[in-house]
């Protein structure tokens, strides 16, 4: 957000972000529909905030189009594609897929005077053990904090490229926002106007992947 709201990217007008990988679901509550609520609830509360936070706000229309055609043995989908629009024509997608082989950026931003990449960063735990050797136990990949880039375009120059540090990791920030807004009046960094936002655009996805991928509008973006 500090790329965004310094104005290093200009003005935003496409936020897509993406999580997955080819390989079978967890067989917990995540893949079951009936608990879950559908696939589009697990990653895309997180994905879908992100592209609220930057957009600053519900789009004006939702659209989702899911695909079941590997693993038939969970009742989520496979993959979810949600795309938002704005009435001013700004756009974000957000796509959750477990049937992906090679592994899109996690965030990709373009804005009037710049584009922001995140690309995924693998993270392995490496160590001996007695009687095993040499062991490798990789992390899930949305573990770690991507790894950011920032193009520019500058006139008389071209296009310009920086690497971005990941932002200071603040433990606990939620509590304890949440515990000074209780006992000193500090604002609150997640509203529960931002929250229902948000799950009016999970929703509106979910219903939109049931009807075939027909739009469905937000009436407190419409108004």
């Amino acid at each position: 957000m500090r790329a965004v709201d310094g104005g290093l990217l200009g003005q935003v007008f496409n936020v897509e972000t993406f999580v997955g990988s080819f390989e079978h679901p967890c067989r917990t509550w995540h893949s079951d529909a009936s608990v879950s609520g559908g696939a589009v609830y697990d990653w895309g509360a997180h994905h879908l905030d992100w592209i609220l936070r930057i957009c600053g706000g519900p789009p004006l229309a939702v659209r989702a189009h899911g695909h079941k055609r590997v693993w038939h043995d969970v009742t989520n989908l496979d993959q979810i594609r949600v795309r938002l629009t704005w009435p001013d024509g700004r756009e974000g997608e957000f796509v959750h897929s477990d049937v992906a082989a090679v592994r899109r950026p996690k965030f990709y931003l373009q804005g009037t005077a710049g584009t922001l990449v995140g690309h995924y960063r693998p993270v392995v735990f490496e160590r001996i053990l007695p009687g095993r050797g040499y062991v490798a136990e990789p992390a899930h990949h949305a573990e770690a904090p991507a790894e950011l880039v920032l193009a520019r375009y500058e006139s008389g120059y071209g296009v310009s490229e920086t690497r971005l540090p990941p932002a200071p990791v603040e433990p606990f920030a939620f509590h304890r926002n949440l515990a000074d807004h209780l006992h000193l009046g500090e604002p609150l960094a997640v509203t529960p106007e931002s929250v229902r936002d948000v799950v009016a655009v999970l929703a509106a996805a979910e219903r939109s992947s049931r009807e075939g991928g027909a739009s469905v509008t937000l009436a407190s973006a419409s108004g």
